[in-house]
């Protein structure tokens, strides 16, 4: 093996030139025979008969009334999770606020406090699930509509229209 800079002999094992220095790199090891390259075995990303690569079909957004309604399904999942979470807290707030109050007929002293902080605490676990779970559900929607959407710009593609 040379090097490539100052042309000195180096053994094959070499990791740099000993006469200038110079890091040398591995070569990149043979491909077997018959094996080509990922990107030339499969065609270009949306080229299909009629449409050059890298140009995707149009085709008009359908389900308008759906969209609204994940829309309005995420909006209320942040109210609902928002309401919840404050309610939690309030409740956390009481009990812990009933334990410095006095004894009066309608003060339970520790049952109280207990029973604010682990029903707060419920509420807001409960709050979490369910901004979780509605958000959750408006996503699915929009999944469910792209492929819809996506099915028919293949379909598009494949039957070569324009």
């Amino acid at each position: 093996m040379k090097c490539p800079v100052c042309n000195a002999e180096l053994p094959p094992t070499a990791k740099f030139c000993g006469g200038c220095g110079t890091t040398l790199s591995a070569p990149p090891p043979p491909q077997p025979p018959g094996v080509e390259a990922f990107h030339e075995r499969i065609p270009a990303i949306n080229a299909a008969p009629g449409y050059p690569a890298g140009v995707r079909p149009t085709v008009h957004k359908k389900y308008k009334v759906l969209r609204f309604i994940a829309v309005l399904i995420k909006i209320f999942a942040f109210l609902a999770g928002a309401i919840m979470v404050i309610a939690g807290l309030a409740m956390i707030v009481a009990g812990a606020a009933s334990s410095t109050r006095g004894t009066t007929s309608f003060d339970s002293g520790p049952a109280a406090f207990f029973g604010g902080v682990v029903g707060g605490l419920i509420m807001l676990v409960y709050g979490v699930f369910i901004f979780i779970f509605l958000y959750a559900y408006s996503e699915w929607m929009y999944v469910f509509m792209d492929i819809e959407e996506n099915t028919r710009i293949t379909n598009e593609m494949l039957s070569g229209r324009k």
